[in-house]
């Protein structure tokens, strides 16, 4: 192996999905970044490097449970472009999988709070065209789904308010 190839190998570069203990520690996370981002309005979590950070809340495909993940978005015009990136796990999110069952969310952008439409987009040109901007701003999402080989779905927002 080359001296490139293993500064590309880390912690999240296994073929298996996480743990039952690392889906804890990565909850435990999470809610305590959603937590934050509320009381602060995003001022405080509210971004991941370039990237600005949204709230989003989907219903569980499976229990019906609200669920909310704090994820790094893009705008386009009036709508928002999320990644299920996951930390470059091998696994698909699960705020992606109920979003592909469950379609309708609530989203927070700081204070503001709205309903949104989700449509994951196929591959083709706007797929492209929006992975691009993405990884542009963000670049370690390419890093993170060349380690995985999973195509991360790209989902769209748009607000139905």
């Amino acid at each position: 192996m080359q001296d490139t190839e293993k500064k590309l190998i880390g912690p999240n570069d296994r073929k298996k999905p996480p743990s039952k203990a690392q889906r804890l520690v990565n909850r435990a996370i999470v809610r305590a970044n959603v937590a934050v981002y509320r009381a602060s309005g995003g001022k405080v979590a509210g971004r991941f490097g370039e990237l600005p950070v949204l709230l989003i809340t989907t219903r569980g495909r499976k229990t019906g449970i609200a669920r909310t993940s704090a994820l790094g978005y893009v705008p386009d015009g009036d709508r928002y472009i999320i990644c299920g990136a996951y930390g470059g796990e091998p696994v698909h999110p699960a705020w992606a999988l109920n979003l592909r069952a469950i379609p309708d969310a609530v989203v927070e952008v700081g204070r503001h709070k709205f309903k949104v439409t989700a449509r994951e987009l196929p591959a083709g040109a706007e797929r492209d065209r929006l992975w691009k901007r993405m990884v542009d701003i963000f670049p370690l999402y390419g890093k993170f789904e060349t380690k995985t080989g999973r195509l991360f779905p790209i989902v769209v927002l748009t607000p139905t308010d």
